[in-house]
């Protein structure tokens, strides 16, 4: 899949994302992301989930789940990411240090990132949280994203990268083999 360039001008950051035009050159976002619900503490499934069903791959957020965590009411690490991947026949790589950058190479060239960043719930309480980055506009400084648990939400830029810096800018990137070349080239 390819990414399809967007004007996002009608999108206010505050708001979820609906349907736009392609009018301009101010971000991209990626089509056919599915939007896969979390149950507790499953946002890192729900979110390969998605990859998957971008990439065409049907596989249930319950079997994920039971690959990639140790129980129910555990969290997913990262590397149960990279582990997971060649069950589906995918690859996975591991990253630190995301930046806004780090989010236009690899949206532009249709990899979607699986995103480590803080969730705050209420004042004082941050857990670590998996979403889905599906695209950005530079003209609204918004990035998209696929979250598991609130759905489709654009987050400014200083807040993006604050929950994400208070994580070390972790991400990884699925995909399937034959982008290996694209990855290397896009991400290191």
């Amino acid at each position: 899949m390819r990414p399809l360039r967007v004007l996002l001008a009608s999108l206010l950051l505050s708001s979820v994302a609906t349907a736009a035009s392609p009018r301009s050159a101010s971000g991209y976002v990626l089509e056919g992301m599915p939007l896969i619900r979390q149950s507790y503490n499953a946002c890192g499934p729900a979110s390969i989930t998605q990859v998957l069903g971008y990439f065409g791959l049907k596989v249930n957020v319950n079997d994920v789940s039971k690959w990639t965590r140790p129980d129910e009411r555990s969290y997913m690490s990262a590397q149960a990411i990279v582990n997971f991947a060649p069950v589906v026949g995918m690859e996975a790589r591991l990253y630190a240090s995301g930046n806004l950058n780090t989010v236009r190479a690899a949206i532009r060239n249709g990899l979607p990132i699986i995103a480590l960043q803080s969730h705050i719930p209420e004042a004082g309480k941050v857990i670590p949280h998996w979403r889905v980055i599906v695209g950005y506009d530079d003209a609204r400084h918004a990035v998209f994203t696929k979250d598991p648990l609130l759905g489709y939400v654009a987050i400014g830029y200083d807040d993006f990268m604050r929950v994400w810096n208070e994580q070390r800018g972790q991400f990884a990137v699925l995909y399937p083999p034959k982008l290996s070349a694209t990855v290397r080239k896009t991400l290191g």
